[in-house]
């Protein structure tokens, strides 16, 4: 006769041994990330014409902040910076208008055209944008974006690198006063983070699409923006097609800021489960095999199925204790918050459920839009 409680038992063990997995993992994701962070940081050997194209959408919290920074950027070649909105009511176009007054010695050019290109709204205005400028690099970058004064230089001398045919910039997240904005923020420093670079590591060729720069060779050679106007995961095709056009992909010794404006809890599930669903979709396996960055959660299970036994409680306060260790490790190598450090394990419950949510479904939000995603990452019909 099955023994229930064997099975239980059994499965606990399991699901133990996978977080122990999990903890080795973080402790190499760690390591990655110092090894990353130390390596030294590349100048450009040229100077080659940047176009930056910063599309906006609503004035969203620290948008002006974020624009200045990229009139702060020191690089000595020649910069077109374009900020563009589809909608010529859009709030963020005033704030705009602002900083391109605040900052007249700057090449500035701010863009309302409300064409469509295809269902992806931002790759659409993108489209718009790129009509205002021309450059032999090519930035975009997200509107809640803030750089440091470096970074562009830095951004060049990795395109320059032989073979290299895009660039993306590691992230840390930068939060706005608000409680969720600050949570969404500490899942970014202390587990998504060191989880891209231990891809980069493994030739996994991640590709981050809040900053990303390509030479504009390049980017006709795949068909342009044009390429991307149906996907909802623009960084992933981006990267798909470029690898495919035979150019490798780069990240330089750099951390951006990445604003969250997160408002609410819905705001940021909102968020989360778009991004996480997508990358579900566009790479089931690699999605579910990140299981194992879920340590607590799956400690919390593990020592469940035992019946909560006082060997399992001694394997999750060791986990709980680790966990807490490595998070402000992180934070203090990205340079991040660590304030709330202690809210570490409430936040590692949120990611897993949000990690399980996503398994199920095709749907996101986005913008105030329902979406449905397909398998290769283009928004379908509805």
């Amino acid at each position: 006769m099955v023994n229930l409680s064997h099975i239980l038992d059994g499965a606990g063990i399991a699901v133990l041994s996978l977080a122990a997995c999990g903890a080795i993992y973080a402790c190499l994701a760690t390591w990655a990330l110092w090894r990353f962070l130390k390596r030294p940081a590349g100048a450009p050997v040229g100077r080659p014409s940047v176009l930056v194209l910063k599309p906006l959408h609503g004035d969203e919290p620290g948008l002006q902040e974020n624009l200045n920074s990229f009139c702060a950027l020191d690089y000595a070649g020649p910069v077109r910076m374009v900020l563009g909105a589809q909608d010529p009511a859009d709030a963020a176009l005033d704030v705009a208008r602002k900083v391109q007054r605040d900052n007249a010695g700057r090449d500035i050019v701010v863009v309302s055209d409300s064409r469509v290109h295809g269902t992806n709204r931002k790759i659409g205005n993108l489209i718009n944008m790129s009509a205002s400028g021309a450059g032999e690099v090519v930035v975009i970058s997200d509107s809640d974006v803030r750089l440091p004064p470096e970074a562009l230089s830095r951004i060049v001398a990795a395109l320059e690198q032989p073979g290299v045919g895009l660039v993306y910039c590691l992230y840390r997240g930068r939060p706005t006063k608000s409680i969720w904005s600050q949570l969404a923020a500490m899942d970014v420093n202390t587990r998504f983070a060191p989880s891209v670079v231990v891809g980069q590591a493994l030739g996994a060729h991640p590709v981050l699409g809040p900053t990303m720069a390509l030479r504009a060779e390049v980017l006709e050679q795949i068909g342009g923006l044009e390429h991307l106007a149906d996907f909802l995961a623009d960084d992933f095709e981006l990267g798909r097609a470029v690898r495919a056009a035979g150019y490798t992909i780069a990240c330089p010794t750099l951390v951006i800021d990445h604003v969250f404006p997160e408002r609410s809890l819905r705001e940021m599930l909102a968020h989360e489960m778009r991004w996480s669903r997508t990358v579900r979709l566009v790479q089931p396996a690699g999605y579910l095999g990140s299981v194992i960055m879920h340590v607590l959660p799956l400690t919390l299970i593990g020592a469940a199925l035992t019946g909560f036994s006082a060997e399992s409680l001694a394997v999750l306060a060791a986990m709980t204790v680790f966990r807490l260790i490595q998070a402000r490790m992180l934070n203090g190598m990205m340079g991040a918050d660590n304030r709330l450090w202690w809210l570490v394990p409430a936040r590692d419950l949120l990611s897993f459920a949000v990690f399980v949510g996503a398994i199920f479904g095709d749907r996101v939000e986005w913008r105030g839009n329902r979406l449905q995603v397909g398998r290769d990452g283009a928004i379908a019909a509805t």
